[in-house]
């Protein structure tokens, strides 16, 4: 028996929070924690390539002296460029003033926005994360993920929904 649809009406700052709970997800996925392993190692390298450069006496580092704030440069821009992603992804499915519902079935999770609504079994997904402001419901056999709002949500819904995908 399907819970009683809650609905809610998406503002900016909801929007902004959403996106920012499907960063943390995207920046922490396992190839993004490949990512970051080989950032942290090319920082780390390259500021013990510079110390043995000062060391040695060497004046003129080059672009050794360069690599440490290039490393920390990229690793801001994968952050920078995650979460406008997220925001983007978010705000083209949840356009602020966009009223959302969602209702909890024993077999599928029903989901409206605006003027379109879904109807997903739970067995399309493959995981589910419950953020601060959003929950992230990833698809089964794809890297694409949507995500509701955590507000329209009680604690023992996720529960069962994490109960359902397993």
């Amino acid at each position: 028996m399907p819970s009683s649809p809650r609905s809610l009406t998406i503002d900016e700052s909801l929007l902004r929070r959403m996106a920012r709970d499907a960063a943390i997800y995207s920046l922490t996925r396992p190839w993004a924690i490949v990512m970051w392993v080989a950032l942290a190692g090319a920082l780390v390298l390259s500021i013990l390539n510079l110390n043995a450069l000062t060391a040695a006496g060497v004046d003129d580092a080059g672009t050794a002296a360069w690599m440490p704030l290039i490393s920390v440069a990229l690793m801001a821009y994968a952050v920078v460029l995650t979460v406008s992603g997220a925001r983007r992804a978010v705000r083209a499915v949840m356009p602020p003033e966009t009223v959302v519902w969602v209702a909890v079935g024993d077999e599928v999770l029903q989901v409206g926005a605006g003027r379109r609504t879904s109807e997903i079994r739970y067995d399309t997904f493959q995981s589910i994360r419950a953020g601060r402001d959003a929950v992230i419901l990833k698809l089964r056999g794809t890297s694409a993920a949507t995500a509701i709002p955590r507000a329209l949500l009680t604690d023992d819904e996720i529960a069962r929904l994490r109960t359902a995908i397993g």
